[in-house]
């Protein structure tokens, strides 16, 4: 370490930042013991609370929504996200949920159908990882973060490195570039500890150094929105926000409240493996541990309609043509859930065609308002659905985005 290295002259010990690594530590051990846990029973992988967890209301009747939710994702040299989580902030209640999402849970987009979360960065959408998360979680998602590896890197930099806890040394190309323990580190280690997931681990034990390196980039960011947006206006076009800068940069300062009050909450988004030894894992959405967990952590961002029942929409293609945001967007402002778009098994359909499961007027009227909501024509048939949604769409040519 030379004079010149911003990182010189850090010496672990005392005052608030012990406090803090002491935290770390504890929160560390129980991550890695309920990741361990998550790989004998499904059930103790869903969610787990970690230390500054706030206790939830028994009812949450604010005046109006205050609670404000934004994707924030690290796209890596493939053009996925590697690092991705859903971070909210409550500025009445002043409280804060992070929920890391592993980038191998399968969503369903708008335009590119089912595929792991973490490519729905890479399919150009700009809204696609956003909508993606939304739709699986029943919950708004107001808007988005990205930062290109070299960003993040640039942005710990010039924070001057953050704290962290390394559970174990990291290894790159056959060399440690961390040792295990507390220590500051630089942008380029922070990256390398977010995404390494050692031989044989649970993508559960990444998830946590994720946690580890987000809770150290809090606790290093400027407790002002104006020192928080210089920071952010630094990185040029390696950061990407869908919201103006001056707006992230306050919610990030509230977040950052949140936490130095230990009034912020960690959860892994709970999972199940899904073909377990085929090369890759993949993960589908545990989806009772997943409703749990928004109960608890992001009741205000439920968007109406999405707990009703006999509302969910499954859309396909009869255009040839990409429809699918579109429609969603339509039907989302319509409070239907959106479920899925793919394509039917042709194309060339001249007008929409709505079918829903029951020859029963209650059954036609659901129809009725689902091509309202698209503004076409009602031309609603009975159909054998399945199980998958409540009203299947073929759009056709008559459809107008």
């Amino acid at each position: 370490m030379t004079a010149a290295d911003p990182l010189a002259g850090y010496v672990p010990g005392g005052g608030r930042r012990a406090r803090a690594r002491r935290r770390r530590q504890q929160r560390q051990r129980r991550l890695a013991l309920l990741a361990v846990l998550g790989l004998l029973a499904t059930a103790a992988l869903a969610t787990y609370l970690v230390q500054r967890a706030p206790e939830p209301p028994s009812e949450i009747e604010p005046p109006g929504r205050t609670q404000r939710t934004l994707l924030l994702q690290v796209r890596g040299g493939d053009g996925a996200a590697a690092v991705s989580a859903l971070l909210a902030h409550d500025e009445a209640s002043t409280t804060g949920a992070v929920v890391l999402v592993p980038p191998q849970v399968i969503v369903d987009t708008a335009g590119a159908g089912s595929l792991p979360f973490g490519q729905a960065l890479a399919t150009g959408d700009p809204n696609a990882s956003r909508n993606a998360l939304g739709d699986l979680l029943g919950v708004v998602v107001d808007g988005s973060w990205v930062l290109e590896a070299g960003a993040f890197v640039s942005l710990v930099d010039a924070l001057g490195g953050i704290a962290v806890e390394v559970d174990v040394p990291v290894v790159q190309d056959n060399a440690v570039v961390l040792p295990q323990g507390t220590q500051r580190v630089d942008g380029g280690r922070a990256l390398a500890l977010a995404t390494y997931l050692a031989p044989g681990e649970p993508e559960q034990v990444r998830l946590a150094r994720v946690q580890e390196v987000l809770d150290g980039l809090l606790e290093a960011l400027p407790d002002d929105a104006a020192g928080v947006e210089q920071r952010l206006t630094g990185l040029g076009e390696g950061s990407q926000t869908s919201d103006p800068v001056t707006s992230v940069a306050s919610f990030l300062a509230g977040l950052q409240a949140d936490s130095a009050a230990q009034q912020l909450q960690y959860d892994t988004l709970p999972v199940i493996p899904i073909d377990p030894g085929g090369g890759v894992t993949s993960f589908r959405l545990d989806v009772e541990a997943a409703r749990a967990l928004v109960d608890r952590a992001l009741a205000q961002s439920i968007p109406p309609g999405a707990r009703q029942t006999g509302n969910r929409v499954l859309v396909l293609n009869g255009v040839g043509t990409p429809v699918g945001d579109a429609v969603r967007a339509k039907l989302v402002a319509a409070d239907f859930v959106f479920v899925a778009s793919r394509n039917a098994e042709r194309f060339g359909y001249a007008t929409t065609q709505v079918l829903v499961p029951e020859a029963t007027p209650e059954a036609r009227a659901l129809g009725v308002r689902v091509a309202e909501a698209l503004g076409v024509e009602p031309d609603v048939r009975q159909a054998d659905l399945g199980t998958v949604a409540d009203v299947v769409v073929i759009v056709g040519a008559d459809f107008q985005p």
